[in-house]
């Protein structure tokens, strides 16, 4: 059993060096944990029972702090109720618990060998409980059940195996990446790192079904009817995405089976190990059936590219506290890039639309002082942080990591007569951290030295811990190209808006320098509680809300700043927006021409 058991981890984690420690936990009276999930009939929350044989005394639980791919703190543990314990002996005698923290609770078990543990989760606010989303909601015809605010683990024993059984309304049914058992109701998971990176949408939904360099996959939607005719297009987009993404690695996937979930919602997605949570309006698709493209590639390239080819920090993961490091501008932000190449070479989008993006890119790197002030290195380092942490300096590790990816690809083509290119970093990578350890800066400038044969340390000094201004035509006219900035008339409405640092508080303002919003006093990391009355939920409030605006027109921004509340207005004025466009070289080389069809084509083999 412990063989077939270590074979079935190595398969659904990348991280390997769990097997040791599966093994040596085998050799012991282990703990056996099984999950219950049901839902009540008002669908007020989900209530979850843990049963918990050969329990330690005392048994301490908790619920993870953060989700691992979203690095904000969650207060998970305030949206805990009625947690309970209880002996599993048929008598089910009341045991007594202590509230450790906000989020752990330690049972003592007073001898018992098994007990059950019951609480309920789930969010106070019911109108933000009931609306859709990519992570976690609940309203009468289906459900998103997030692992990290769902589950519980017992401390010292996430690597054990379990169960998971949902008990739902007749006609609900399940999607997710959980290995299925003979129990239809049952799921089962080699670890709990497994269980809460699989996130579960269960309702009712449409489900499409496709096969991709031999593996079956799912993709399941529940954002209502308006995209139904769109199914057989709506399907090819996911395939091609996926067999393209393979592509980089040599046309294998490194799962048995892999689900895509969308549902109703702005935008946003979150990867996972074998499955993605992607949030689109119905209107959305019903534009353009492959209206998710962008998200859905972005998502799945992180399949290789996070979730297996991690930074060192992020794995054996500690749910109770931030974890930081310095290169998610390479894991979020190349994956960026990643997606856009995905999009050209699988036909999606045509290679001069995906140079207009990168251009745009450009144009938003330039236009933002940041950029000479935060690092990319930086930018990763304190996403935890409150967003005035730089002095009020933001940028984001996405936009620089994007553009980052962008230039190493165009450095190594270059250096190499397109020999080599930023697909065989990611080769490489894949070969040697995507097992018990991960990459730190170091290892990612080996791994361009190993893969390609140049030394990139001085670029990483000035423009990945450095934060130089860019020489943007010493890259990009390896392609052809050069970058024409110019600058047009625009209105002056400029605000924006960041998660808070711990999920569930107010979003903060993100203001530029010199815009008329700084001039009214509007500070980077103020709470957004309304903007021209529009009720702020997340960024596309403030977006909808200056969206639009004439110069002269009035913006009221109601904001919360170190608890008190204040009104600030200003009229929208006129500045200069900066203006990015990658041009055609009028010479061009056939060098230069097989360099850019490398980018957007056929992927270089040697």
């Amino acid at each position: 059993m412990i063989s077939v058991l270590l074979s079935l981890v190595i398969a659904q984690t990348p991280l390997q060096s769990y097997s040791a420690a599966f093994i040596e936990q085998s050799r012991r009276t282990d703990p056996q944990i099984d999950y219950t999930v049901t839902l009540p009939p008002n669908k007020n929350a989900y209530v979850l029972e843990l049963r918990i044989h050969n329990a330690p005394n005392p048994s301490r639980l908790v619920i993870p702090n953060w989700a691992p791919g979203a690095y904000r703190l969650m207060n998970a543990g305030a949206n805990i109720s009625g947690f309970a314990a209880f002996t599993d002996d048929g008598r089910a005698t009341v045991l007594s618990f202590t509230q450790d923290s906000p989020i752990s609770w330690s049972v003592n078990t007073n001898g018992a060998t098994s007990i059950v543990v019951r609480y309920a989760t789930g969010l106070s606010d019911t109108a933000a409980w009931h609306r859709p989303n990519n992570r976690w909601f609940l309203r009468a015809t289906s459900g998103m059940i997030d692992g990290p605010r769902t589950f519980m683990y017992l401390d010292g024993w996430k690597l054990t195996p379990t169960h998971v059984t949902f008990r739902l309304p007749v006609g609900w049914r399940v999607a997710t990446g959980l290995v299925p058992t003979t129990d239809s109701a049952t799921y089962w998971a080699p670890s709990y790192d497994v269980l809460i990176d699989s996130p579960v949408l269960v309702g009712h939904f449409l489900s499409y079904t496709f096969t991709a360099a031999g593996k079956p996959h799912r993709a399941v939607v529940d954002i209502g009817g308006a995209h139904a005719t769109a199914g057989p297009l709506f399907v090819d987009m996911l395939k091609r995405i996926t067999e393209t993404a393979a592509g980089v690695f040599g046309g294998s996937l490194p799962y048995k089976d892999y689900t895509y979930i969308f549902v109703g919602g702005r935008g946003g997605g979150l990867e996972h190990l074998n499955s993605t949570t992607i949030g689109v309006t119905s209107e959305t698709l019903a534009r353009n059936p492959r209206g998710a493209e962008a998200v859905s590639a972005h998502e799945f390239f992180h399949t290789w590219n996070v979730k297996r080819i991690r930074p060192v920090e992020l794995g054996p993961f500690d749910y109770e506290h931030e974890v930081r490091t310095l290169n998610l501008w390479w894991s979020e932000g190349v994956t960026d890039y990643y997606a856009e190449l995905i999009q050209a070479r699988a036909g999606l989008d045509s290679p001069a639309e995906v140079a207009q993006n990168l251009a745009t890119s450009i144009a938003n790197h330039n236009g933002n002082p940041a950029r000479l002030v935060v690092s990319p290195e930086r930018s990763s380092w304190t996403v935890w942080d409150d967003p005035a942490v730089n002095n009020g300096n933001v940028i984001s590790y996405y936009l620089q990591g994007q553009l980052l990816g962008f230039l190493l690809d165009l450095a190594i083509r270059d250096s190499t007569d397109n020999a080599k290119s930023l697909d065989d970093v990611m080769r490489y990578l894949f070969d040697h951290f995507a097992g018990e350890r991960g990459f730190t800066r170091d290892d990612l400038i080996a791994a361009v030295r190993a893969a390609t044969g140049l030394d990139l340390h001085d670029f990483w000094q000035r423009y990945v811990s450095g934060a130089d201004e860019v020489p943007w035509n010493d890259f990009v006219r390896a392609a052809g190209w050069e970058v024409v900035f110019s600058q047009a008339a625009a209105t002056d409405a400029r605000l924006s808006a960041i998660s808070p640092a711990v999920q569930g508080g107010r979003w903060r303002a993100v203001v530029m320098p010199g815009s008329a919003a700084a001039a009214a006093g509007v500070r980077t990391g103020d709470e957004l509680v309304r903007v021209n009355g529009r009720t702020i939920i997340d960024a596309g409030d403030v977006s909808a809300a200056v969206r639009g605006l004439r110069q002269g027109a009035d913006v009221v921004v109601d904001v919360v700043r170190t608890t008190q509340p204040m009104t600030l207005r200003f009229k929208a004025g006129i500045y200069q927006r900066i203006q990015a466009e990658l041009r055609d070289l009028p010479q061009q080389t056939e060098k230069m021409r097989r360099i850019r069809a490398g980018l957007f084509g056929a992927i270089p083999r040697n």
